[in-house]
């Protein structure tokens, strides 16, 4: 009942979406035809997608149909969720829809992540703990300060504890392991997309406009080549979500993922898109399981 209505309000496109049986399946077809996609070549319905996003229908995909892509910010986050043992189990044993790691997003984890806790966590963790102990001896007569100063130290404990954990790197490699098995790592070619990438930063097309660099805009390609790959060798799915914990208004706002974004992937492989945390994951597979 639910898909039906969501196909009223958004009919299939006009213009085939890569999924046909006749369509080409060479690289360099699907390229050309992300391209045309991403540059606008190819009529896509965004106001469709900014109408649903305003007022989102829930859908009533499974799991078991939903394409999985995952950001670089979610693994240490992942490692130490409560249920990472969980969605683990879930994702190298059960779910049967295309894994897709984007190859951008390994290259990020590196560079801005995973080093962080190789090089800081433990000096982190010592200075954080002392730091506490520090302020709970400062004077009332400093005033605010002091309480101040402990709400945030607090705040950061609760966003970033996971970098500071010990058995967070080990989980993390557990994780990596089983992605090794599961996932696929697509790569979109840099050079034929780094004109459309600086052509959408300069007119706030997301993802990646709040961001100096073109690594989120990469992360998307990548995560789009993953689908148009998994269509191309057969692979069923009748949903794409892609989990991440970026805030940014260039990705969602408010858990609603950007309308653009959403209407880019239904130009592309004719499926809805979604941006889901990890908390969203772990509930979903709960209801699954």
């Amino acid at each position: 009942m639910l898909w039906t209505k969501w196909a009223r309000i958004w009919p299939r496109s006009l213009v085939k979406s890569g999924t046909d049986k006749a369509a080409p399946t060479d690289q360099s077809w699907h390229e050309k035809r992300l391209i045309s996609v991403l540059d606008r070549q190819t009529e896509f319905r965004p106001l469709d997608a900014l109408v649903f996003a305003l007022h989102p229908v829930p859908n009533a995909v499974a799991l078991e149909r939903t394409a999985i892509g995952l950001d670089a910010n979610v693994f240490l986050r992942l490692s130490a969720h409560p249920k990472s043992v969980d969605i683990i189990d879930y994702l190298s044993s059960t779910h049967s829809a295309p894994l897709i790691l984007p190859g951008q997003a390994i290259q990020e984890f590196w560079n801005n992540q995973l080093q962080a806790v190789e090089t800081i966590a433990a000096g982190l963790r010592r200075k954080f703990d002392l730091l506490r102990i520090d302020f709970e001896k400062v004077d009332k007569n400093f005033g605010d300060y002091a309480a101040q100063i402990a709400v945030l130290l607090d705040g950061f404990s609760t966003e970033h504890g996971h970098v500071y954990e010990e058995t967070t790197v080990r989980k993390t490699l557990a994780f990596l392991e089983m992605l090794q098995k599961r996932a696929s790592v697509p790569y979109a070619p840099r050079l034929q997309f780094r004109d459309i990438a600086a052509q959408r930063k300069r007119t706030r097309t997301p993802p990646g406009f709040r961001d100096d660099g073109d690594g989120d805009f990469f992360i998307w390609v990548d995560f789009l080549t993953g689908l148009q790959r998994a269509r191309a060798r057969g692979q069923e799915f009748a949903r794409a979500v892609l989990i991440s914990h970026d805030q940014k208004v260039d990705w969602s706002r408010a858990g609603i993922a950007h309308p653009i974004l959403v209407a880019e992937v239904r130009a592309l492989v004719d499926a809805p898109f979604e941006i889901w945390t990890i908390q969203k994951l772990a509930d979903e597979i709960s209801r699954a399981t």
